[in-house]
């Protein structure tokens, strides 16, 4: 999908799909029946019907599974956002405790990484999904911490810490990219079109009265809500039901508030 659509309202999102669904069903249906005017025997509507709920059976399957992939997609993208940021939060904290003058200007470098998530990265992923940095902020953290000398058995134990939630603030940030990156591919976006269009083709054997009219609005309408969602969920780092980056905004409160020491 571009990505300008998802800069709309989510009021709006929906409108626009769930009007794109109903138009085109309701057009076809009546330009069929005004136009070409055809003449179905009563055979004819049963089988219609009968591949009717076939159809349907099969693209209800299909938009589930759409609906589930998508949704365990940006769950696992909003699940990377808050476990790097209780790392980089806890991470803080022990580089705090820690207390030499290479632990601080690491977690310096911490703050700085942080900080440039919420300003620069976040900003960037929405407009091109998937974008990666070169990793230089992340590099300056790793190479803080090797300058990191402990002098007593309590520090020795306590960098054996920090290293491994270092790495653990790499693992989460490389899912939270990985993340960023998924979309339904072009192969899927098809076949759920043409799957939703195949199940209203049968309408079109109904004659054209106000209840066929209004089962052919409806059905439309239901699978463009679920068009919707699949859309709307597609992009987990854009529009207005995208993650939040409040997670990252949260563990630089926590910095500061450790920086205003003891009360």
């Amino acid at each position: 999908m571009p990505l300008w659509i998802y800069q709309l309202p989510v009021w709006q999102f929906g409108v626009l799909l769930m009007t794109g669904w109903m138009v085109p069903a309701m057009a076809s249906f009546e330009v069929i029946h005004r136009f070409l005017k055809p003449r179905f025997e009563e055979a004819d509507k049963g089988l219609a019907m009968t591949l009717l709920a076939l159809v349907a059976t099969l693209n209800s399957l299909l938009l589930a599974f759409c609906a589930v992939s998508v949704w365990d997609a940006y769950r696992s993208a909003d699940n990377a956002v808050s476990n790097e940021a209780v790392t980089i939060s806890e991470l803080a904290r022990d580089l705090g405790v820690l207390g030499t003058p290479a632990a601080l200007a690491a977690r310096e470098r911490l703050r700085e990484y942080t900080r440039s998530i919420v300003d620069d990265e976040w900003v960037k992923m929405q407009k091109e999904p998937g974008h990666r940095d070169n990793g230089d902020r992340i590099n300056r953290i790793f190479r803080a911490l090797q300058t990191v000398e402990p002098t007593t058995p309590a520090q020795t134990i306590l960098l054996t810490e920090i290293w491994a939630r270092m790495n653990e603030v790499l693992k989460f940030r490389l899912d939270r990219v990985s993340a960023s990156e998924l979309s339904v591919p072009a192969t899927l976006w098809f076949v759920v079109i043409a799957g939703g269009v195949l199940s209203l083709m049968p309408m079109l054997v109904l004659p054209p009265t106000a209840f066929n009219r209004t089962a052919v609005a409806l059905l439309s309408c239901s699978t463009g809500l679920v068009f919707f969602f699949i859309v709307q969920m597609d992009r987990p780092f854009v529009g207005e039901q995208s993650v939040s980056p409040q997670p990252y905004e949260i563990s630089l409160q926590e910095m500061a508030q450790w920086d205003l020491g003891p009360r």
